[in-house]
């Protein structure tokens, strides 16, 4: 008798292999029992077009702006090519497709469109957001309470929602253009120049926030958890820049480090 674990990596191999006639799906079609109406390998390709349905339809939702840049039908195929080389690590399909940017990056039939693996980067960053457990904004009473003698250990944190994103092309305003609601001028300029990003959310209001350099330089060095001893030493209008991240709700926690005495 087949090991579980065996029968399921060739019914897994059936599913996503390209050939829906080859080798793989003739072996996994061995342990489908056949019923009056349908041989085993016909059962076997009704789940597999069950299956890759799910993923096209799953990721169409999540990337909507990737697929209308990119048309349903490369979409799909495009989609059918990463669920062959990405099995999915978990049972929530709202987990699936994290690493969809990077597989673009490298897809040659996408080459053309450069700014697509950021437009994917930028949609996955505004799910990601939408998903984030709501939390409050910073507490500045209890920031108040610091001593002073500890707040060289501060370390401030972005709102659990925030993403980052930097690109050399306008994607956000490719985004916007692209939107099922958008009524304005559809014109965009690849030219226009780079885009530094915040995606957050601030309770139900789901955000796109431009950042300046002083701004992006700030929340990108929070992320790698630099002390407030060292901001103060990299960032010589930290007294007004702080607050400024502060009141816009870039920054919604803080804890303190380690001391370094």
């Amino acid at each position: 008798m087949q090991r579980l674990n065996q029968l399921q990596h060739r019914l897994r191999e059936a599913i996503m292999a390209a050939d829906a006639d080859g080798t793989a799906v003739r072996v996994a079609s061995k342990t489908v029992n056949a019923t009056r109406g349908l041989s085993s390998p016909e059962h076997l390709r009704i789940y597999r077009r069950a299956v890759t349905g799910t993923f096209k339809r799953a990721l169409g939702q999540l990337y909507p702006v990737t697929m209308r840049l990119l048309g349903q039908q490369f979409f799909d195929g495009m989609v059918c090519r990463y669920m062959r080389i990405t099995p999915s690590l978990s049972p929530d399909l709202a987990d699936y497709g994290s690493s969809f940017a990077e597989f673009i990056e490298g897809f040659e039939p996408a080459a053309g469109l450069p700014y697509l693996p950021d437009v994917a980067r930028l949609e996955w960053a505004w799910h990601r957001a939408f998903s984030a457990a709501d939390e409050t904004a910073l507490n500045i009473d209890a920031l108040s309470e610091v001593p002073e003698s500890d707040r060289a250990r501060l370390l401030f944190a972005l709102p659990a929602s925030a993403s980052l994103l930097a690109s050399q092309y306008p994607v956000q305003r490719i985004w916007q253009v692209n939107q099922e609601d958008w009524s304005g001028s559809e014109e965009v300029n690849l030219d226009e120049g780079a885009a530094r990003l915040i995606i957050w959310r601030r309770g139900y209001d789901m955000r796109i926030d431009p950042l300046h350099d002083s701004e992006w330089s700030l929340l990108s060095a929070l992320t790698q958890n630099m002390p407030m001893r060292k901001l103060s030493q990299s960032f010589p209008d930290m007294a007004t820049l702080l607050p400024h991240c502060v009141e816009h709700g870039w920054i919604a926690g803080f804890k303190l480090g380690e001391s370094t005495d």
